[in-house]
């Protein structure tokens, strides 16, 4: 006869398989998938913070083959709201791999539609600044991984972190990237630290996690979102 703890876990097992929603059924998997991003294991902090926000408009400026929008767009659906709103050119430029451009295009829907996520991804195939020339949502989570270059990564944070909510928070891919300058993949070019670096010396809050060429989180209030509210000091 087995034990009582074999009957719990037994009965655990087949309660929680009966319960679990049809919408997670997809989240294992994903690590299966080679999307040749450098975005690494990092894609995992991108989900998770896209279950914690819980929000309502997440951007993400550079989608390539679909990594960082499958993953967050899994967090959306396991949150039962929310789109992503996919921006990029799909074009061929000095920031992206040569056998991309056109073709990353319907590799990109071909994993959203895979993954079952489709329906939680706005893609949006265009130059971020034409698109944030008139942007007009209030953002929730913002991702910017497009071009490298100082210039572009300053538009991108211009045009789009303005419509960050007070609480909400901006992800900048490849933020350790002057690390790496005995790398044969380094290119001088790369202006993403130098532009981030400046934010933090402005006061804006810039946390780096180091893995996978660096994540930066950044709060777009200087001195960081105030815990006290205006008169709630004792």
């Amino acid at each position: 006869m087995a034990s009582l703890w074999t009957r719990i876990l037994r009965r655990l097992r087949r309660e929680t398989s009966l319960r679990l929603p049809s919408r997670h059924h997809n989240i294992f998997a994903l690590d299966a998938r080679d999307f040749r991003s450098g975005l690494g294991d990092t894609a995992w902090v991108l989900h998770g913070l896209v279950r914690h926000y819980k929000p309502e408009v997440c951007v993400e400026i550079g989608s390539a083959l679909g990594k960082s929008a499958v993953y967050m767009g899994a967090a959306l659906k396991a949150n039962g709201k929310g789109k992503l709103y996919a921006i990029d050119p799909h074009a061929q430029t000095q920031w992206n791999d040569a056998d991309a451009g056109e073709s990353s295009l319907d590799i990109l829907r071909a994993n959203l539609k895979r993954f079952g996520v489709a329906d939680y991804v706005d893609v949006m195939r265009d130059f971020s600044d034409k698109v944030g020339a008139s942007w007009d949502k209030p953002i929730d989570v913002l991702f910017i991984d497009g071009g490298h270059a100082y210039e572009e990564v300053k538009r991108d944070w211009d045009l789009f972190a303005p419509h960050v909510r007070q609480t909400g928070i901006v992800l900048v891919h490849d933020a350790m990237w002057d690390y790496l300058r005995e790398s044969p993949h380094y290119r001088e070019d790369m202006g993403v630290p130098r532009f981030l670096d400046g934010l933090r010396r402005e006061g804006y809050p810039v946390i780096t996690l180091p893995n996978d060429f660096g994540l930066s989180l950044v709060q777009t209030t200087r001195q960081g979102f105030p815990l006290l509210k205006e008169n709630g000091r004792a």
